[in-house]
């Protein structure tokens, strides 16, 4: 499509954390997340659509994810850069992969509120993600019969990327996964 003719913008989960949260997506964000699974999949028709990762003016891309943002500023600040903006201080390359990791990755549901977290504050690597589950005392379920405590990686293909041969070698997801 042209600039500023998505298809199907109408329902994003863009759009919904902007209208959840009066054109504040981060204020949406926390909306959704305290929704039931049920009545939030009511609100997206299409719940990914060009916006979601291309700004619609001008087609760029963009980070939309609030999660995403989060974790990357923390990951970031890790690393000895505070304040790190993904959407200004990523290049084009990084984006490239970026848009992709905003879904495809590992996460997990803080709080009561369930806000939706990254917990790359010490890392991609697994090591890194279990030191920090463990300082949180963070678990996903008790085994019934045993009483251990465990964890689910949900789908951590962003941090498996990031310490592979793709990554080191300058290749992005959309090189291999976009039609």
């Amino acid at each position: 499509p042209q600039p500023g003719t998505c298809l199907n913008c109408h329902a994003s989960t863009y759009t919904i954390y902007k209208q959840l949260g009066n054109g504040d997506s981060f204020k949406g964000f926390e909306q959704l997340n305290q929704l039931p699974y049920g009545e939030a999949r009511k609100l997206a028709t299409h719940p990914i659509a060009c916006i979601d990762c291309h700004d619609p003016q001008s087609m760029q891309l963009r980070v939309t994810r609030p999660a995403f943002i989060e974790g990357m500023r923390a990951l970031k600040a890790g690393q000895g850069t505070p304040n790190y903006d993904v959407n200004l201080n990523a290049t084009r390359q990084e984006m490239r992969a970026y848009v992709c990791g905003q879904c495809h990755v590992e996460y997990y549901f803080k709080g009561k509120e369930k806000r939706l977290v990254y917990p790359w504050s010490n890392g991609l690597q697994v090591e890194n993600i279990m030191a920090y589950y463990d300082a949180q005392k963070h678990k996903d379920w008790v085994h019934a019969g045993t009483g251990a405590e465990a964890l689910k990686a949900q789908h951590p293909e962003f941090e498996m990327y990031n310490q592979g041969i793709h990554a080191r070698s300058g290749v992005a997801c959309a090189d291999c996964h976009m039609p």
